[in-house]
């Protein structure tokens, strides 16, 4: 655990989109989200699951019950690219997520010491920070943990704030749609604040593959002809799906 946020010891809460909806938007900003991604080999993802549910659990909780983050979790690859492990937390702004990261830490060594170290079953690690955007109002907003799967699509964008508007003025509303139909349980996106070149990324929640899939179809078949082109800003994209682990909140999420 000490070792998670390598860079930065030495990714109403996600509830990540669910911590934005349930915001007074005029009166706070949205959250931030701290991804510690891991290219592990595909035989210790397990060994480092049941490390997260029995000691990363307990010890990110020590952060959230402090009051830094507001929740933590991990989730896995499923078809996605060689990051098969990432570890998340939702804090207020940057200093609030490493606040929580230091207390997490302490909170990790002193009930188990060293516990498992990553670097013994992960050659490669990044960190990232995300300014997390508007949300859907679906099942994360009422307090649910995320997932329990996931698609991510990313895009190295030249403009953006043109990507924001186009999600906030136009594209919010048709995944609205989808959530609202059940088909998705929630979406949004974050963007670029500390990170790599992928600096924007539209999620999408629902109970399995086939769903998330069956709701795209839906969300595709709804655009109109002035639907925003992220092709005219963007110019590279790629897709993923991911697992999410258990998730620690706070008491009142």
């Amino acid at each position: 655990m000490l070792r998670r946020l390598v860079l930065f010891t030495v990714a109403a809460a996600f509830i990540w989109p669910g911590a934005v909806v349930a915001q007074d938007m005029e009166d706070a900003s949205p959250p931030m989200l701290m991804i510690s991604s891991w290219k592990c080999d595909f035989g210790s993802v397990g060994t480092l699951g049941e490390d997260w549910d029995e000691r990363g659990m307990p010890a990110a909780q020590a952060a959230i019950d402090g009051g830094s983050w507001m929740a933590a979790g991990v989730f896995y690859h499923d078809w996605a690219d060689e990051w098969n492990v990432n570890y998340w937390a939702t804090g207020e702004d940057i200093p609030a997520l490493l606040e929580g990261q230091e207390a997490s830490n302490a909170a990790y060594e002193a009930a188990y010491g060293d516990g498992t170290n990553p670097w013994d079953h992960c050659s490669e690690h990044k960190d990232g920070f995300y300014q997390l955007g508007n949300g859907t109002d679906g099942d994360q907003a009422a307090g649910e943990a995320p997932g329990p799967e996931m698609a991510v699509s990313s895009w190295k964008c030249t403009d953006v704030g043109a990507v924001a508007e186009g999600w906030d003025s136009y594209t919010r509303a048709k995944a609205q749609a989808v959530v609202d139909a059940g088909q998705w349980s929630d979406a949004g996106v974050f963007y670029h604040a500390w990170a790599g070149e992928w600096n924007v990324n539209f999620y999408y929640m629902g109970d399995d593959i086939p769903s998330i899939l069956a709701g795209w179809d839906t969300f595709i078949a709804s655009m109109d002809d002035d639907a925003p082109n992220l092709t005219e800003v963007c110019s590279e994209h790629k897709d993923g799906f991911y697992q999410f682990g258990p998730t620690a909140m706070g008491a009142g999420d």
